[in-house]
């Protein structure tokens, strides 16, 4: 086979794709894959890990003979089983899925295939830096000496990925768990992908077919409170933390500034649901109250509370940058008064983000932050307060947290002002 004339040919379509029949979303068309690392997306919680029942799709990916007579018959192709809910979308994989597959040769004639190789490999390419792999395995599914082949072949493969991988950094090996597949446009990527390899002759050149494939770590949520699941389960409010003292984290109080009138000042407490971890896809619930002397007004619209993602490089080019994903609805406690606002609310972990990780030289965390009241968009003020949330792939098991919003209350999409770094390609929420 000539090394040099070929073609690929697969199963995509271009485009975000978000799929609402499934909970792995969004999902990324496999015509982004070949050109450059594809952004992850995680699936919402729910569903088992590793059972057969998970696999949903076949992956076809293929090399011809590049002739260009629109009849080239494939001799090299490449199918994979997924999670994903269709064929056109990048292979999908959680935590211990077993990756597997076939590589299938058809020769037309005879040719000399000395090995065929399966390969799964994980890099991270840090912006103006070289490329780093941190995870390879290899199958070798045929090794032989030099002879020709001819005719249908066909050989089975599986991978299951390991929790946690080993990293040099400095004179230290560091042990971190497997990294989700990540994408920021001009700063990080973290990419997975599956080559097949076929090596000819001395004198021939080797072939390749590679396809990204989605991975992520399978992260659960840890349980709530008590109370906050019995609410959950009956479909009732969740408690207020002065009937759930446990179920909440009351944060320091801050004194509240609204721009727009003069001298309105309130003293502010916010306090997040607690234990402060979420899965992707459910409400954060949140308890604010707003105290002040009765001599000034306090417009409780202009609550200002944001879900912030950071990320976090090291190294030659790295750096610490912010955005806002999400904003906060926020509605009257009945037990609200004048001189004491009292406000339940809640900010929308969407489904579309990445999970919270921790990997050598980068990281993505989330907060919860009380800006400044009345503040216009473009401003960047300090925040009153933050407290970080971790956000899971998953909730616990049994645990199916519910939006508390009244009707007319329910979080609309918005577009929030990306910087450079940080297309947003992600669904945002916008306190009405």
């Amino acid at each position: 086979m000539d090394g040099n004339a070929f073609s690929i040919q697969q199963h995509s379509s271009a485009g975000f794709l978000f799929d609402r029949e499934t909970p792995f979303s969004p999902f990324y068309s496999a015509e982004d894959a070949p050109a450059s690392p594809s952004p992850t997306q995680p699936p919402s919680p729910g569903g088992s890990s590793s059972s057969i029942s998970s696999i949903r799709s076949q992956h076809r990916y293929c090399l011809t003979n590049g002739k260009g007579k629109g009849n080239d018959q494939p001799w090299l192709t490449l199918l994979v089983s997924s999670r994903s809910p269709r064929p056109k979308f990048l292979p999908f994989f959680i935590g211990k899925d077993t990756i597997s597959g076939i590589v299938e040769l058809d020769l037309a004639k005879p040719e000399t295939v000395r090995e065929v190789k399966v390969t799964i490999k994980g890099e991270t390419i840090h912006f103006t830096q070289e490329p780093h792999t941190f995870l390879e395995i290899s199958h070798i599914l045929i090794r032989q000496p030099s002879r020709k082949l001819s005719g249908k072949y066909s050989y089975p493969f599986s991978f299951v990925l390991p929790d946690n991988v080993r990293v040099d950094e400095l004179n230290w090996v560091m042990v971190y768990p497997l990294p989700p597949k990540f994408h920021e446009k001009g700063s990080l990527y973290i990419d997975y992908k599956i080559v097949v390899t076929v090596r000819h002759g001395l004198f021939s050149v080797d072939n390749s077919l590679m396809t990204n494939i989605v991975y992520m770590p399978e992260t659960i949520a840890e349980p709530p409170s008590a109370l906050r699941e019995q609410a959950y389960l009956k479909e009732l409010p969740v408690a207020l933390p002065v009937l759930d003292p446990g179920g909440w984290k009351m944060l320091p109080p801050v004194e509240a500034v609204d721009t727009l009138v003069p001298n309105a000042t309130a003293t502010a407490r916010l306090s997040i649901a607690n234990p402060l971890s979420f899965a992707l896809g459910t409400p954060i619930p949140l308890f604010l109250e707003l105290s002040n002397d009765g001599a000034t007004y306090v417009d409780p619209n202009s609550i200002d509370v944001r879900l912030v993602r950071t990320l976090t490089t090291r190294g030659v080019s790295g750096g610490v940058h912010k955005l806002d994903v999400a904003r906060a609805v926020f509605w009257p406690a009945s037990d609200s008064s004048p001189r004491r606002i009292k406000l339940c609310g809640e900010v929308i972990a969407g489904r579309s983000f990445t999970p919270s990780f921790v990997f050598s030289k980068c990281s993505v965390q989330y907060s919860i932050v009380l800006y400044p009241m009345h503040l216009p968009e473009q401003t960047k003020p300090d925040p009153l307060l933050e407290e970080e949330v971790l956000l899971a792939l998953r909730n616990a098991q049994g645990v199916v947290p519910r939006s508390q919003a009244p009707p007319g209350v329910t979080p609309a999409q918005i577009e929030l002002q990306p910087s450079r770094l940080f297309p947003v390609d992600f669904g945002l929420v916008r306190v009405r």
